[in-house]
């Protein structure tokens, strides 16, 4: 399907900083895979969706449409990643290539967590921690297959607000939908509509890793999504680092977000992948884990999770892919290898779902 439809993107942070590219000077020289995204799929950065769709109407979806919607885990260019890269910023994708070039199936929308501010703009030290991405990888995300990128993380403040706006600026201008911040809940911040085709999806940002959400401006952001998107999405940023579950209050929060006309929580920020659970007919993954990192020194964080999220007229499913990174360079698992990371999966997730995870695929309900 992703050969022959439109994907269409809107932001309530909009285009501010579009020539922002211009002054990086920078050439990125496109792999082979470059050109089929571009006939893949036609991206526009815009406010106005035009006919298909309108902020108080969603889109009709078409009755035949599947919307493929990819997630992966934390995307994080410094430190040692940076250092792997060198002059090559396209290092992390190398083995993987384009998501949307068949490791993960076909895939309409291809979304991630940029975990930090993509910016040469640094403030002097104040935290051991503290990310900035060379702008020049904005450009790379986007070629790469992605279409949009949350910023709701515990390090997107790392070079302060000014950073974090400049970041903003810097990916929407790469042509990526950016949704999500550290510390703002309101809808302006978190909320993005994406459309595929006639599929016109909200994707919702948001960061708990040591603060409480706005429940009152969540709750009010989305009703308003629900009214205007056909599939509303939560991604979150959230628990304890290195552990295989979640809290029982992420338990109770991804509970909440579907009671209140969620379609999925997906989960990332413990560097781990996480409990998968379905809670009303509606799935819930708590962690990725990463996807490109540097944290080589343990097995599990070279151990990531990305999922499918498949969305038809009359089926709806979640598909999972392992993934190992070396090098900060990840591919999917095969074989063996993939069959012992879903085991692994399926031995900390709802039992009840133990078959279908080990199986790599599970099936939802249709939301009526």
């Amino acid at each position: 399907m992703a050969s022959s439809h439109r994907v269409r993107i809107a932001s309530a942070f909009g285009l501010a900083g579009v020539s922002a590219l211009v002054v990086f000077g920078f050439a990125y020289r496109p792999s082979l895979t470059t050109a089929k995204l571009a006939a893949q799929s036609v991206l526009s950065a815009q406010t106005d969706l035009g006919s298909a769709c309108s902020p108080s109407h969603a889109c009709v979806a078409s009755e035949s449409a599947t919307t493929s919607i990819l997630f992966v885990g934390d995307l994080m260019f410094d430190r040692q990643v940076a250092v792997y890269s060198g002059s090559d910023l396209t290092h992390p994708f190398a083995k993987i290539g384009n998501v949307k070039d068949g490791a993960f199936g076909s895939v309409d929308l291809a979304v991630a967590n940029v975990e930090g501010p993509v910016t040469a703009h640094r403030v002097p030290t104040y935290k051991s921690i503290q990310f900035a991405f060379d702008p020049r990888i904005a450009p790379v995300i986007k070629a790469e297959g992605f279409d949009a990128v949350s910023q709701a993380n515990n390090h997107s403040l790392d070079q302060g607000r000014a950073g974090a706006t400049v970041s903003r600026q810097t990916l929407a201008a790469a042509g990526l939908s950016v949704f999500g911040d550290q510390i703002r809940d309101d809808a302006s911040s978190s909320l993005a509509y994406v459309t595929v085709d006639q599929h016109r999806i909200a994707l919702l940002g948001y960061h708990t890793v040591d603060r409480t959400l706005d429940l009152a401006a969540v709750s009010s952001t989305i009703a308003m999504a629900k009214q205007q998107a056909d599939l509303v999405i939560v991604f979150m940023h959230w628990g304890v680092e290195y552990t295989p579950k979640p809290r029982p209050d992420q338990v109770d929060l991804a509970h909440w977000f579907i009671d209140h006309g969620v379609d999925a929580v997906i989960g990332g920020h413990p560097h781990w992948m996480q409990t998968v659970g379905v809670y009303k007919g509606r799935p819930i993954v708590y962690s990725l884990g990463n996807f490109v990192f540097d944290q080589d020194w343990s097995y599990e964080t070279r151990q990531g999770l990305a999922v499918r999220f498949d969305i038809g007229p009359s089926s709806r499913s979640l598909t999972f892919y392992p993934v190992e990174l070396t090098k900060s360079q990840p591919v999917v698992l095969t074989g063996k290898e993939r069959d012992a990371r879903l085991a692994r999966l399926a031995s900390f997730s709802d039992p009840v779902l133990t078959q279908e995870i080990e199986a790599g695929r599970l099936e939802l309900p249709v939301r009526e």
